[in-house]
């Protein structure tokens, strides 16, 4: 494949902001089509990001033979069905997290994408930030030893947005579940990149302040196949911004102190390193690039959907524990 040329279903503020920039913004990658049921949506967004044309409807986006590739920007519950549509036509997909309101589903997703040949890609964005490849590059040099435990804080305060724009994030039946699906699962995601497949969880998952049908406030605990910990701490009801990732081993421990901003510290004994490292002004830029490089090399991506499913199976394990209380198994 000399080019991918993308077309964009779901013209929302992910696509807007995040994800739609970065697929003209890397080399050989061609933002193509975009579609939105509300014409006049799918017309602004094609003339402001440079589209070649747009669709009302999906069949027509999928039906387009220079499209290649579908970016699925849509609120979680329509996912599974999206990125299987694509997969049949023939398109290589990059779909937004959460993967999918189930494990079920994401199972299905892989398994389509799998028997169409076509590669499946989930934007946990944050593995291609600096920071976050500083960190991997530290434990896979064995700086810190064995890596035993991780820890992972994240805190904010839900500010509807004026326009309604994205009122879906607080609706049970749209985003499946609230701050834990939404924002929670980024770092839960981490933590499988940095140990691998969960086990089992604990966890409380509650709405504490607002008035949501969607948790603002988790904790949880996880042990991870290779026996490794990890607590964390998600909450929606906090007027003070808080990013925390840490990441424990035998000889010493990374700590980034504001995971967003890239502020670092490598600690090693005695002594510590401490680092800078901003993410791109574009969020997705290097997940994007590195999709492109693989769909033009034809070789497997790094976050395919058998790596992005473990933060769902972590945050349906947790709505399990949680509601049963009891420790259950990550499946």
């Amino acid at each position: 494949m000399d080019e991918v040329r993308w077309g964009i279903i779901g013209c929302g503020d992910v696509a807007e902001h995040k994800g739609g920039p970065a697929l003209y913004n890397v080399p050989h990658s061609r933002l193509v089509a975009v579609m939105s049921r509300r014409a006049h949506r799918a017309e602004d967004f094609a003339r402001r990001h440079n589209a070649e044309r747009y669709y009302t409807a999906v069949d027509d986006l999928l039906a387009d033979d220079e499209v290649n590739a579908v970016y699925v920007a849509t609120p979680p519950n329509v996912h599974a069905d999206l990125t299987e549509r694509a997969a049949r036509a023939g398109k290589h997909v990059l779909c937004e997290k959460p993967m999918a309101m189930t494990v079920a589903e994401c199972r299905r997703m892989i398994e389509t994408c799998r028997d169409c040949g076509v590669q499946l890609i989930i934007a946990y964005y944050r593995r291609f930030f600096p920071v976050v490849v500083k960190m991997k590059e530290a434990v896979e040099a064995g700086r810190i030893g064995r890596v035993l435990r991780a820890r992972t804080a994240v805190a904010n305060y839900y500010s509807p947005r004026a326009d309604g724009e994205r009122a879906w994030l607080t609706q049970q039946g749209t985003a499946g579940g609230g701050f834990l699906t939404d924002v929670a699962t980024h770092r839960l995601d981490l933590l499988a990149l940095f140990l691998g497949t969960a086990r089992t969880v604990a966890a409380f998952v509650e709405t504490q302040h607002f008035d949501f049908d969607v948790d603002d406030a988790s904790s949880l605990a996880v042990r991870f196949e290779n026996g490794a910990h990890a607590t964390g701490s998600f909450n929606w009801n906090v007027d003070a911004s808080v990013d925390e990732f840490e990441v424990w081993g035998t000889k010493g421990r990374l700590f980034a102190r504001n995971l967003g901003a890239g502020d670092l510290d490598i600690v090693v004994g005695n002594e510590v390193a401490h680092h800078h490292l901003p993410a791109p002004s574009i969020t997705h830029l290097g997940l994007v690039d590195h999709f492109v490089q693989c769909l033009r090399a034809g070789t497997p991506n790094a976050l395919p959907g058998e790596a992005g499913m473990q933060a769902t199976r972590m945050t349906e394990a947790a709505y399990q524990s949680a509601r049963e209380g009891r420790v259950v198994r990550a499946d």
